[in-house]
């Protein structure tokens, strides 16, 4: 099995091996700089992950305590609830405060909490159950070094899925690799998606699933359905399906993808492609079916969603009136496009295709409550509407190469579509109840491997001579991006 195991990773393109790594440092590296709890809702996915490695099942979501008295008090001994929102504290810095936290967990408060419902116990177990890995292999167990190692498990995610980036653009663009390096190391450094694999986080495996998907689809289109590339399909999407509930809502695109595979392999290998996608089709009904009924028998926590998706969107029974699907499909448009006439006005806080997801992609860090100067955010949008328009115009010229890949990214684009409307329907329905915005620019990064390819597409509306040049330099300039948000989070926390 090793030997199998090295002949695999020997056939990735050592560039591909170098993207990994480079991807597992800069991730571990944000994981040092990043204080301890300071990536979104970071407390409650440990909490859930430490629930698990203690009692060896999921949190029941009752009206008892989120966290244990471990976390509850490592929480106030480093100034937790003050440090969030206020950037105007820093923690602890002195030798003094952390000589007391260190007296405080030295009392052994108690690991084991009472599972009560948080923001992150309505999600499937499997990546807390994961995370309960390397918070046994710990070699101490003080729970800032149980988070350090669980934080080290997110980077690797995250490594992966740089990796996963980088396979599927060297299926898509088979001829140009210096595009697949490009991508892939423009996706590692996006310093969005650096902060957040920085945290014991479930988002991180929702995109390396995300990712995972995207190249399974991009090598069973390009090379054929067989039984062993459908069951690469199935596994990535339940993975995804089990990571996150999110993941949900590019099921019907990837449904789309393996049905239009197997129509493509029907005349000539019919048994075969039958067989593929019965396959695919076990591997993820029949986990899910097994979840969903521990869920339900076993853990006593509902049915197979246990909350998640549709527990987001169900606020709406608690609103003052029932959200109509035209009010939703309304909010949705309005979310990334301009108001039509016949919309009824939303009132967001400046154009949510720029104020929230471009500059969220830009960078908004720690819980929101820092960000870069002013002055970034403008020149940014200016260099994405260049970066925009030469991708449109690879396109254009590349039309008759794009032309046989069309259906996969009609497949592509209905998992997008999905992603998008998804949270859309929960955001209406979130600030219905809340009355506090949902939406943020995290929940676009599982089409990383979307991300990557465009920034490809961008290098080569330079022409094919140039095109490597460009590339390089959106490279550095990531590295810089990347670097500058670092610099941002030591000021933030520690300056």
């Amino acid at each position: 099995m090793i030997g199998s195991l090295l002949e695999l990773v020997r056939r990735i393109p050592r560039a591909g091996r170098v993207c990994f790594l480079l991807a597992l440092v800069n991730a571990a590296i944000w994981g040092v700089v990043v204080p301890p709890f300071q990536v979104p809702d970071e407390i409650s996915h440990f909490g859930y992950a430490q629930y698990i490695a203690e009692t060896g099942k999921a949190p029941p979501q009752g009206a008892g305590a989120q966290y244990s008295p471990q976390e509850q008090l490592a929480l106030s001994d480093l100034d937790f609830y003050p440090l969030v929102g206020h950037i105007d504290q820093r923690g602890i810095l002195t030798p003094a405060e952390n000589e007391a936290l260190e007296a405080a967990l030295a009392t052994h408060p108690s690991p084991v909490g009472e599972g009560g419902a948080s923001a992150a116990t309505n999600q499937p177990p499997l990546y807390y159950a994961l995370e309960a890995i390397p918070y046994w292999l710990s070699p101490s167990s003080n729970i800032l070094t149980r988070l350090a190692m669980m934080r080290l498990l997110s980077a690797l995610m995250a490594a992966f899925t740089v990796l996963a980036v980088f396979l599927f653009l060297r299926e898509l663009l088979p001829g140009s690799p210096w595009a697949w390096t490009v991508g892939a190391l423009v996706v590692a450094f996006q310093p969005t998606f650096a902060f957040i694999a920085a945290g014991v986080q479930g988002d991180n495996l929702l995109f390396l699933a995300s990712a995972a998907t995207f190249l399974a689809l991009a090598r069973a289109y390009r090379r054929g359905l067989t039984k062993r590339r459908a069951a690469a399909i199935g596994l990535a999407t339940v993975v995804g399906v089990l990571g996150k509930l999110t993941f949900i809502a590019l099921v019907p695109g990837i449904g789309l993808a393996v049905l239009l595979l197997a129509w493509r392999a029907w005349p000539s290998h019919r048994r075969e492609a039958l067989r593929s996608v019965l396959v695919a089709g076990a591997l993820v009904a029949l986990p899910v079916v097994a979840y969903g009924i521990l869920n339900a028998s076993v853990w006593h926590r509902g049915g197979i969603t246990a909350g998640g998706l549709a527990g987001a969107t169900s606020t709406s029974a608690q609103a003052a009136h029932t959200i109509t699907l035209n009010e939703s499909l309304d909010y949705i448009w309005q979310l990334y496009l301009p108001r039509l006439p016949f919309m009824h006005h939303r009132e967001f806080l400046g154009y949510p295709l720029t104020s929230v997801w471009l500059d969220g992609l830009i960078g908004h860090f720690g819980w929101l409550d820092y960000n870069f100067p002013a002055w970034v955010y403008s020149v940014a949008k200016w260099l994405f509407l260049a970066l925009g328009l030469l991708a449109l115009s690879t396109i254009v010229r590349l039309r008759r190469m794009i032309v046989p890949l069309l259906p996969l990214l009609g497949c592509f684009a209905v998992m997008t579509v999905g992603l998008l409307s998804a949270i859309g329907y929960t955001g209406i329905r979130y600030r219905a109840n809340t009355g506090v915005p949902f939406e943020q620019a995290r929940y676009l990064l599982p089409l990383l491997a979307l991300y990557g390819l465009f920034m490809v597409l961008a290098a080569r509306g330079v022409g094919r001579r140039w095109a490597p040049a460009l590339g390089a330099a959106l490279v550095v300039l990531a590295m810089a991006h990347g670097l500058f948000a670092e610099t941002l989070t030591i000021s933030r926390y520690y300056g």
